[in-house]
């Protein structure tokens, strides 16, 4: 459904991440409301989401689950605990 599509950050302190190449540009995620974040962070992680969607807009969903699983990461919606 989005291999292919490319993405552009944007929108106040570029919390925003929305389709490239649409007639509208359709909002795709945002990181504004996420209040446990400093500005800086909340831009940063805009940053990385639309660098990872843009470096895999050649797979589908399944390819990036499937390569994600094999690197032994989670691609469930649980939180996975972090180890201090």
């Amino acid at each position: 459904m989005f291999k292919g599509k490319s993405y552009f950050q944007t929108g106040y302190e570029g919390r925003c991440i929305r389709f490239a190449h649409a007639k509208k540009s359709a909002g795709v995620a945002t990181t504004a409301y996420s209040f446990g974040m400093s500005t800086r962070e909340r831009a940063e992680m805009a940053r990385r989401i639309t660098a990872a969607l843009n470096a895999t807009r050649h797979l589908t969903t399944d390819q990036i689950e499937a390569m994600a699983l094999e690197v032994g990461q989670s691609t469930s919606k649980e939180p996975v605990e972090e180890k201090c």
